[in-house]
């Protein structure tokens, strides 16, 4: 019996829900609510929990495997930046390529692509993306994701 109102009571049917369907109950409910809070507040922690375990597993991979890890990670949000960048009006590939070469301009103190390319000595087919560390790629996965 569920109370609906007025100290009227009325029978409502059991419903099963999903582990995620709860997960998003309680992210998105009111944490006035005393089970809503907990609820808040461990995911919370179990997300900061995992975070720091990530961290700790990032840490213990080589400079390679974390050169990978950022380079495939940053090749997924170079895709997103490509879609929000057509919604927006970018739909030549031209206008992309100033898109991007701006987006560089601004990571690397007004050197875009060409420059970029020249100082790393890199052959026109070579891409930029292919001849970072993990630190700079870190920095341009920033810039893709923030853009």
């Amino acid at each position: 019996m569920v109370e609906i109102g007025s100290g009227v009571k009325r029978e409502l049917p059991d419903i099963r829900l999903s582990r995620y369907a709860c997960y998003l109950i309680v992210q998105n409910g009111d944490p006035g609510k005393p089970v809503i809070a907990n609820g808040q507040t461990y995911f919370a922690m179990q997300t900061r929990r995992q975070e720091l375990a990530d961290d700790t597993s990032f840490a213990r991979l080589s400079e390679d495997e974390k050169r990978l890890a950022i380079r495939n990670e940053l090749a997924q949000h170079n895709t997103y930046l490509a879609a929000a960048a057509k919604v927006a009006g970018v739909e030549m590939p031209m206008d992309y390529a100033i898109f991007q070469d701006h987006g560089y301009k601004g990571l690397y103190g007004g050197l875009g692509v060409k420059e970029i390319h020249a100082r790393k000595r890199l052959k026109k087919s070579q891409k930029i993306l292919d001849h970072m560390g993990s630190t700079e790629l870190a920095a341009n996965l920033f810039r893709a994701t923030q853009a």
